[in-house]
């Protein structure tokens, strides 16, 4: 869906405040009162955009700049009877500046607090909530005979497309940064390609959260900052590696819990490829490495790890000894004591001594083109490289050269600003449509095993519009671009 009507409503707001700012240098604006609540109502309505079309950090400054000042205007007009002393009195210059200077000033902030707003605004929206034509809905529960209603654990499942046996199915395990609903659009181009598509929000896990009948749960921006930290620091230190593990663990659960639903879609299964992100990813990699799930799975393809980092690659460092000999004085000894614990809060991290996933059944390892910087970018993903030359397959990773960790999600055309912030690398062609290279990566990859392990007709290649970077081992002939 276009986004005409958030486009619409930024531009009321942004048209609130101007004439708001405008009042105290034209006179026949002075005496309409009414006027000093625009800058309430254009905070109010900046406020409702949060709630209606989700976090939108490109509107923050806009936000900040109406608080201040509807603050500052309810202030002034509570405490001056006169209402011609001017509105924006203290805003930007205190004292006896001119009005009209105090207004340019102001101008020029709201032009800039409100530019941001404009050049990253989403070219489409893709939080999808209830069903389609396309998408369905349910609700599934892995909890065990006799628990009690708050036992177990809930699943919103969505589907993309029928489930049929002539027609290949794609489990897609959402990332923890966006859930399921920052991953509509790749899924929707999924089911066009000609897979159908499951993939699901884990109540209590996932945010934010759609359930049942298109019910919405409100995000937590505590969980987010929480992933985020996780994602970004997992492989340094201990403590997020311990995190990381655990949200590995957690998603381990949903996909065996999910494939053993799975047949209940349809009968015979048809061929499964799996696919996660983030933890999702790193729990599919060593899954698909063990040969009990393979023998347990039979319809299972392989697997595509997106943006996963294998954070159970990592053990903590060796803990560092207490110097010897103790100092025999007092303040030497504390201050030895206040060092050595210094030092191992200060070197709690992990290495990357852990052991790697298995080789069993083909992964595709799809990665932000930082990891090709060596100097820079690849420490993230240490051990995605490691089982790449430690293997001998089957294994592949591929990457757009201009793609950011976040942009093969639906980010790039419903938050443009996440991949302003973390950007791919420089100077390479970027992608047009990230979202339709993702799900062209991924069918072509589909494409590449089921024309060496099924019988199914299998699609065309996708073209991908950016520049692709591929490296693999085990897997012959494989290409993820025409």
């Amino acid at each position: 869906m276009i986004l005409n009507e958030l486009r619409i409503l930024e531009t009321f707001i942004v048209i609130f405040l101007a004439v708001s700012l405008l009042r105290p240098v034209i006179s026949s604006l002075q005496p309409l009162n009414g006027l000093a609540w625009l800058p309430l109502i254009a905070l109010g309505l900046l406020i409702a955009v949060f709630p209606a079309y989700g976090f939108r950090p490109e509107c923050l400054p806009l936000f900040i700049f109406a608080l201040i000042y509807s603050i500052k205007n309810i202030l002034n007009t509570l405490s001056r009877s006169d209402w011609q002393r001017p509105a924006v009195q203290g805003l930007v210059v205190p004292g006896s500046t001119a009005p009209e200077l105090r207004t340019v000033i102001a101008y020029i902030l709201l032009a800039a607090v409100s530019l941001p707003m404009f050049v990253f605004s989403p070219e489409v929206y893709g939080r999808r909530t209830g069903e389609t034509e396309t998408v369905r809905m349910m609700k599934i529960s892995n909890r065990k005979s006799g628990e009690p209603v708050t036992a177990g654990v809930d699943y919103f499942l969505r589907i993309y497309g029928p489930v049929k046996s002539d027609r290949p199915l794609i489990l897609l395990i959402p990332p923890e940064n966006g859930s399921a609903s920052s991953v509509d659009l790749i899924c929707e181009s999924l089911n066009e390609k000609g897979f159908s598509v499951a993939t699901y929000f884990r109540k209590g896990y996932d945010t934010t959260l759609i359930g049942e009948n298109g019910k919405k749960y409100p995000a937590s921006p505590g969980k987010l900052l929480s992933y985020w930290r996780v994602f970004t620091r997992a492989a340094k230190f201990t403590s997020f590696n311990e995190k990381g593990k655990m949200m590995e663990k957690t998603r381990r659960e949903d996909v065996e819990f999910l494939l053993s639903y799975l047949p209940a879609l349809a009968d015979p299964l048809p061929p499964v490829l799996l696919a996660g992100y983030g933890a999702g990813g790193s729990a599919l990699a060593y899954l698909t490495g063990e040969k009990n799930f393979v023998l347990r799975h039979g319809n299972v393809l392989g697997a595509i790890a997106v943006e996963s980092r294998l954070w159970s690659a990592y053990l903590p460092e060796p803990e560092k000894l207490f110097p010897s000999p103790v100092p025999k004085w007092i303040i030497p000894r504390i201050q030895a004591e206040l060092n050595y614990r210094f030092e191992k809060i200060k070197h709690s991290r992990v290495e990357r001594t852990g052991p790697l996933p298995g080789v069993q059944l083909p992964v595709l390892y799809l990665v932000s083109g930082n990891a090709l910087d060596v100097k820079k970018g690849r420490h993230p993903y240490r051990a995605v490289f490691d089982t790449l030359n430690s293997s001998s397959g089957p294994v592949a990773l591929a990457a757009i050269e201009s793609a950011g960790p976040l942009d093969y999600q639906d980010f790039p055309l419903t938050r443009p600003v996440y991949s302003f912030f973390q950007p791919g690398m420089k100077n390479v062609k970027k992608s047009k449509n990230s979202v339709e290279d993702t799900a062209g990566i991924i069918v072509n990859y589909a494409t590449y095993l089921m024309e060496n392990a099924s019988e199914m007709k299998v699609p065309p290649l996708n073209p991908i519009n950016g520049s692709l970077y591929v490296q693999s081992r085990g897997l012959p002939g494989l290409r993820l671009q025409p």
